[in-house]
C-alpha cells in the first residue's frame, strides 16, 4: 500500500514527465512527415522523358531533374565527355553530356541500354554563337567542346569545310524559323545505370 508521500511523489512525476512524452512524440512525428514530404518532392519534381518524345517535352524541362531511358548509340572519342541515346532508330538522338560526378563514360556503353537521371540544360544556338564557332573551326588548332555535336557517324572526323557547311545550315535554319535563337537541348548526367 501507498502512502500519501508516496502517492504525492508518484503524482508530481507522471504530471512532469507526461508533457515531456508529449513533446517527445510530436517531435518524432514532424520529423517523419519532413522526410516523407522531402521524398517525395524530389520525386514529383523529376519528369521522365521519352527519346521518341523528347524535343516535345523538353522546353517546359529546362534546367529540371529529369530521367530518360535510351540505347547507347554513340559516345564521343574526345575524352568520353558525351553520349548519344537513341530508342527503336537513330534519327532522334539525344545528347547527354558527363556532370561533376561522371569523370567519363565508358567505350564499353556503346549498345547497352541505360537509365540517365540529370538535368535538362538548354544550349541557345544565336547568331553570335555562330560567328564564334565559325572563328574557333577557322584556327590551325581547334577547340573540340565549341560546336553542336549531332553524334552522327563520322561527326568526329569531320574537315574544316563539312564544319563550316554545319555552321551555314544553321544560319539559314535560324534565319527560316524567325526567332532569335535556335535550341540544342542535352541531358547533363548526374549518374546512370545500365539496365538488363
Amino acid at each position: 500500500m501507498l502512502t500519501f508521500a508516496s502517492q504525492t511523489k508518484l503524482s508530481l512525476m507522471t504530471n512532469r514527465l507526461f508533457p515531456l512524452l508529449v513533446l517527445i512524440l510530436f517531435t518524432i512525428a514532424a520529423c517523419n512527415h519532413g522526410t516523407k514530404e522531402a521524398g517525395s518532392a524530389i520525386k514529383n519534381d523529376t519528369t521522365r522523358l521519352a527519346v521518341l518524345t523528347f524535343e516535345k517535352q523538353a522546353d517546359s524541362c529546362v534546367d529540371k531533374p529529369v530521367i530518360i531511358d535510351g540505347t547507347v548509340l554513340h559516345l564521343c572519342k574526345h575524352g568520353g565527355k558525351r553520349m548519344f541515346l537513341v530508342d527503336g532508330s537513330d534519327s532522334i538522338r539525344i545528347e547527354v553530356t558527363t556532370g561533376p560526378k561522371i569523370a567519363k563514360f565508358d567505350d564499353a556503353l556503346v549498345g547497352s541500354r541505360v537509365r540517365v537521371f540529370g538535368t535538362l540544360r538548354e544550349e541557345r544556338i544565336d547568331a553570335k554563337y555562330l560567328n564564334e564557332w565559325e572563328a574557333e573551326v577557322k584556327k590551325p588548332e581547334e577547340n573540340h567542346a565549341v560546336g553542336v555535336h549531332s553524334g552522327a557517324k563520322g561527326h568526329e572526323d569531320q574537315g574544316v569545310q563539312e564544319k563550316l557547311d554545319q555552321i551555314n545550315a544553321l544560319r539559314d535554319e535560324l534565319k527560316a524559323s524567325g526567332k532569335d535563337h535556335l535550341s540544342n537541348f542535352s541531358i547533363e548526367a548526374d549518374h546512370f545505370i545500365e539496365l538488363k
